[in-house]
């Protein structure tokens, strides 16, 4: 009887497991990943190539371009976002024009 019950203790265990770890999977936020060059630039710190300062001048500058490309891709949502309304009438051209001025000042595009 013990053996049973251990059986399907175990079962129990690995399938609530499972499914906690395929919920839980698409939340977890896979842009948040280290860098994988990250680990390049520490063995190259590590071999006296790069000093630490120069490591985390890099780092930074990374962090930086994936701002950058952030920002860019959400100015091209919202920039599509506007051209779709001017398209399908809601927008008058010179509204459009007006709305893209605002979008490209907040965005500092020039």
């Amino acid at each position: 009887m013990d053996i049973n019950m251990i059986t399907w203790a175990v079962m129990l265990f690995f399938i609530i497991w499972g499914a906690v770890r395929l919920a839980i999977s698409p939340l977890i936020d896979k842009q948040y990943e280290p860098y994988k060059e990250s680990d390049d630039l520490v063995k190259l710190r590590d071999m006296d190539v790069l000093s630490d300062s120069e490591l985390q001048e890099i780092l930074e500058l990374y962090q930086k371009n994936d701002l950058k490309n952030k920002n860019y891709e959400q100015y091209e949502n919202y920039s599509s976002a506007l051209k779709e309304l001017k398209e399908i009438g809601y927008l008058s051209e010179e509204q459009y024009s007006s709305k893209m001025t605002v979008l490209n000042d907040y965005f500092k595009i020039q």
